[in-house]
């Protein structure tokens, strides 16, 4: 018998003509129903090997594998290959009394639309209905046409394109935990009672898969739900952001949950409150932010939330709950929703006795709430996942205490420090007005002496210079008077010729004017070191008016014209000044100065050289006026002491070391504003003047 059965399955040509059949019949002495029942017992040999293989295929993907989307994607591959179909997949109970499968699983022959991922409740779908309570599967050859389908199972057909279904439950020990779904979504298919077996025989295996993969999954979650702890457990340990350690757990929270949107809502006052850290997948909008309160929300739930109570919300339109929260979660498009408190240590000083966060009775105060948001639709909240949120929101509860009492540190610290820089500020302005003090009495000291020398050599300087114009006269009258005699008296020629010989007159006739032109000269040099003297010490008592300062720098350089040598580059660049009130001779004589010394520093480079002033006005009331030039540059050593009476860098003779300590006297004293030098050696000296544009010294 074996034999003839493998000679017809090699021969499948055997049939094909009467002759060869008659002739075949003859040799095996075989009749017409004998042969019949050798081709059914073929082809159920023949599927039962296919059966036996396919058995084979999945038992090898399940032993690879634990995960169980990689084992039902290749049992949907290799069914839907085997069979022929548009799209095969496997929807998978959550848990035993969930009442929504979601495809865990899928194969598409085709560009059909997906399923994978699509949440379909059992209720509501008479064919999911009709499947589950039967063991056999449900063979449809036009579905759009199943009894009892609604508006919303008929939509879902016609998106999902589904002409045809072949569907069984996968059973583990009596319970139903998924459902496999072939569907034809080309044409309309009559589903043979081979296929339905071949469906029903793979269904069995699966439901073992599917059992032993939902253990690991639960192992694999539990596993990363203690990891997730330990995550935050150490963020709270290594760092004390609490927006980084907030965010992180709602990002973890919601790839572990699977879920729509996760948030931390803070109170404020009066129970409203805004969401403070989000994570939401697509397409579900973002509520971050202020959403304002629930009227619904009494103190007696925050009672209860306080005391620790988790309130998970598998239908928000059908957990009884009042009409007007339920309008307020649908505002937010959630479905359903699981809730924990943030409660932390109770602290007086943040809820004081008159706060609705505060009973002294109570075990701590009610910070806030940790919500997982399911969207698209409903979801029954597992004791795990309850227990997994509360154990977030106690470290989450933790991390914000440290928070606090950090930030309370960082407050005190701030506080310290800035009482310390006010101290450290006052005693820099009492040390500044030491040391103007200082300089005020050295300056004044100074100046009293200085006048009563300037005094002293202007009064015997005076009698020189007065007297040096008469003895010009009487030199001049002298020597006329001895032309006069040598030429009125001839016979005293010999002796007037021995006279001048001895004593050489011609030579003193000579000599005699240019001495006196000296003496004329040094006492002019006399009078102008009085002058600036007097500057130093007196200075102008003129009245404050207002001065366009850039026609005082113009009128300076236009004086000093004489120093300005055809090699020397004058940069004006004047900005745009308002006038400024000041007394006019002295800002001038400051000026007159400052250029002089930059044209002393250029010319005693003996190169060519440039000369740059710049004025402009500053945002913060005062006006600059920058006198720069290219000169050899002043040390760093000596540039502190370029303001002290007396000390100068020119030559010995060249100048009287005042010019700066006027010039400093002038602005810093006399109107209030400051001075600055900047000067590197070898590249040059700028001298910036700031005077105040409101002067209050007049």
């Amino acid at each position: 018998m074996s034999l003839k059965i493998h000679q017809k399955k090699t021969s499948p040509k055997s049939t094909s003509t009467l002759p060869e059949a008659d002739k075949w019949r003859q040799e095996a002495g075989l009749s017409l129903p004998e042969i019949d029942e050798q081709k059914a017992l073929i082809v159920q040999m023949q599927q039962q090997v296919q059966l036996s293989n396919l058995l084979n295929q999945i038992n090898n993907e399940i032993r690879s594998t634990l995960d169980i989307e990689q084992i039902l994607t290749s049992a949907c591959r290799l069914l839907g290959q085997a069979l022929n179909c548009s799209r095969s997949s496997i929807l998978v109970k959550e848990s035993n009394t969930d009442k929504t499968l979601i495809t865990r699983g899928e194969y598409n022959a085709g560009d059909y639309p997906i399923q994978l991922g699509m949440k379909v409740p059992v209720v509501g779908n008479p064919h999911l209905e009709a499947i589950i309570s039967q063991q056999e599967s449900l063979a449809v050859t036009k579905f759009i046409d199943f009894p009892g389908l609604n508006e919303r199972s008929r939509k879902i057909a016609i998106d999902l394109e589904i002409k045809s279904m072949l569907a069984v439950a996968t059973r583990y020990q009596g319970e139903v935990n998924g459902v496999i779904g072939l569907h034809q979504c080309d044409r309309e298919r009559e589903w043979t009672d081979w296929e339905r077996q071949l469906l029903e025989g793979v269904a069995f295996q699966l439901a073992i898969a599917i059992n032993q993969a939902k253990l690991y999954s639960q192992t694999l979650r539990q596993a990363e739900q203690e990891s997730l702890l330990r995550l935050i457990g150490n963020q709270i340990r290594s760092t004390l952001d609490l927006n980084t350690i907030l965010d992180t757990a709602v990002r973890e929270v919601r790839q572990l949950l699977q879920c729509d949107r996760v948030i931390i809502y803070q109170f404020q006052d009066n129970w409203r409150g805004k969401v403070v850290v989000e994570d939401m997948s697509v397409p579900w909008p973002s509520i971050l932010g202020d959403m304002g309160a629930d009227k619904c929300f009494k103190g007696d739930y925050a009672d209860f939330y306080q005391q620790g109570r988790v309130r998970a919300i598998n239908d928000v339109f059908n957990a009884n709950l009042e009409p007007c929260h339920i309008d307020f979660l649908d505002s937010l498009q959630v479905k359903a929703n699981l809730i924990v408190p943030i409660v932390t240590s109770r602290n007086p000083e943040k809820s004081p006795k008159n706060s609705l966060n505060f009973d002294p009775e109570l075990p701590g105060r009610l910070w806030g709430l940790l919500i997982a948001h399911e969207c698209g639709d409903i979801r029954n909240w597992e004791q795990q996942e309850m227990e997994l949120l509360s154990q977030i929101a106690d470290q989450m509860a933790i991390a914000i205490q440290q928070a606090e009492l950090y930030s309370q540190v960082q407050e005190a610290a701030v506080k310290s420090q800035a009482q310390t820089q006010q101290l450290q500020a006052t005693l820099e302005e009492l040390r500044s007005t030491q040391q103007q003090l200082i300089q005020s009495e050295k300056m004044s000291g100074l100046g009293q002496m200085v006048a009563g020398i300037a005094h002293e050599i202007n009064n015997a300087n005076n009698f020189i210079h007065a007297n040096l114009f008469h003895t010009q006269e009487y030199v001049k009258t002298l020597t006329e008077a001895l032309e006069f005699c040598g030429k009125a008296c001839p016979e005293a020629g010999d002796a007037i010729a021995q006279i001048n010989e001895e004593l050489e007159l011609d030579y003193i006739r000579e000599d005699f004017p240019p001495l006196l032109n000296s003496m004329i000269e040094g006492s002019n040099r006399i009078r102008s070191i009085v002058t600036t003297l007097r500057s130093f010490s007196r200075l102008d008592h003129s009245e404050f008016k207002a001065v366009d300062l850039n026609e005082g720098l113009e009128n300076s350089l236009l004086m000093l014209q004489n120093k300005v040598k055809s090699e020397i580059k004058i940069n004006k660049l004047y900005g745009k000044l308002p006038t400024v009130k000041c007394h006019a001779a002295q800002i001038n004589q400051v000026f007159y100065n400052l250029i002089d010394n930059a044209l002393d520093a250029i010319n005693s480079t003996k190169k060519p050289g440039e000369l740059t002033i710049y004025t402009q006005v500053k945002e913060t009331g005062w006006v600059t006026i920058s006198i720069s030039d290219n000169g050899p540059g002043i040390p760093a050593e000596i540039q502190h002491k370029i303001f002290d009476p007396f000390f100068t860098t020119k030559p010995v003779g060249k100048g009287t070391g005042l010019g700066l300590s006027v010039c400093y006297q002038v602005i810093v004293q006399a109107h209030g504003g400051k001075i600055n030098c900047v000067s590197k050696v070898g590249e040059g000296t700028e001298l910036i003047v700031e005077l105040p544009i409101a002067n209050q010294k007049g």
